[in-house]
């Protein structure tokens, strides 16, 4: 099958949650109590947007005349906000995927759970039929206040590792239409767009949901530092190596030098920056970036800042520099 260049409307971009949750874990001090958590957390979101981005290759040979593809959207409704992994769009039918990015052992059993072995020990989690089930009836009643005519939602959950054994235990015999590896992914596709033939929407009311999809679409937001009942106090300072990640790192002739493995760098400074934005504020001034990045010279600061920073406001010692996490990371 010919790669073709898919019509994306709501691109996959990792979330701003699952880099606070990772800038949070890195500048935690080792024997923090919340260490642990912060790091099972960060990996586990990870995860589960490293699912997402394994079905960007097999999805990218989707027609782009025929299916429009949104990424993490998120809705809101009378029950609060939902989100969907991915989501397909055609004038025949859309699609919810639950992506699922796992390396143990599945296994659905018939008392309808879903339990995961690791290490030879078995540990229940919530099924994602069930996620996608309740996925699909929000969204349903969510398209239904815009008038449009009915059109068929189908759901699938795609597992993205290739190595992971599943196995389906249930007597629901459909369940292996339902949950399947993602080298099936487009070949499922065909059989919906086989099953469904007949158009429910014109064109213009594919653009039109798709506009409203996209216009309702309203990304998680997070305060991690309350969530996780943290202070900047407790947060550990300094510039980060990107070899040893050891820190913090010297600022010397001009560029960052590691003392533990003797990395040299001109851009690290960028990715405390970040985490600063992430985390504490999307402004700063000269002398909170020199608490964070470790810096004595006050003209140093103010060179690095007016080098990375997007815009900057007030004069003198009021002068503040606004933060670009996304830039800073180059994501």
């Amino acid at each position: 099958m010919e790669r073709c260049e898919t019509l994306i409307i709501q691109p996959l971009i990792i979330p701003k949650y699952i880099l606070q949750t990772e800038a949070l874990e890195r500048r935690l001090p080792p024997y923090h109590p919340k260490k642990g958590i912060l790091e099972n957390k960060a990996r586990s979101l990870r995860a589960g947007y490293n699912g997402e981005l394994a079905l960007d290759f097999p999805l990218s040979f989707l027609p782009e005349e025929q299916y429009l593809i949104f990424y993490y959207l998120r809705l809101s409704d009378a029950s609060g906000s939902f989100q969907m992994d991915t989501l397909i769009l055609s004038t025949n039918f859309m699609l919810i995927i639950e992506a699922k990015n796992m390396k143990d052992h599945v296994i659905y059993n018939d008392m309808g759970q879903t339990i995961r072995i690791e290490n030879e020990k078995e540990q229940a989690y919530i099924n994602p039929v069930d996620q996608v089930n309740l996925q699909h009836l929000r969204l349903l009643r969510w398209i239904r206040q815009f008038k449009f005519p009915t059109i068929p939602i189908e759901k699938i959950v795609v597992y993205t590792n290739p190595k992971m054994l599943l196995k389906n235990q249930s007597n629901d015999k459909s369940l292996s239409e339902k949950v399947m590896h993602k080298e099936k992914i487009l070949s499922k596709i065909d059989e919906f767009a086989a099953t469904h033939t007949s158009k429910c929407l014109t064109e213009n009311q594919l653009m039109e949901l798709s506009y409203q999809l996209t216009s309702a679409h309203t990304p998680k937001e997070e305060k991690v530092m309350e969530k996780y009942d943290v202070y900047f106090e407790e947060l550990r300072k300094g510039v980060i190596c990107p070899k040893c990640k050891s820190m913090p790192m010297r600022w010397h002739k001009a560029k960052w030098f590691c003392e533990h493995c003797h990395k040299v760098s001109k851009t690290a400074h960028k990715h405390a920056l970040s985490d600063y934005a992430l985390l504490i504020s999307d402004y700063i001034n000269n002398r909170q970036a020199r608490e964070l990045l470790q810096l004595e010279s006050l003209y140093v600061a103010k060179r690095l800042l007016q080098k990375e920073c997007v815009e900057q406001f007030g004069v003198k010692s009021g002068r503040k520099y606004k933060l670009d996490f996304r830039k800073l990371l180059n994501e």
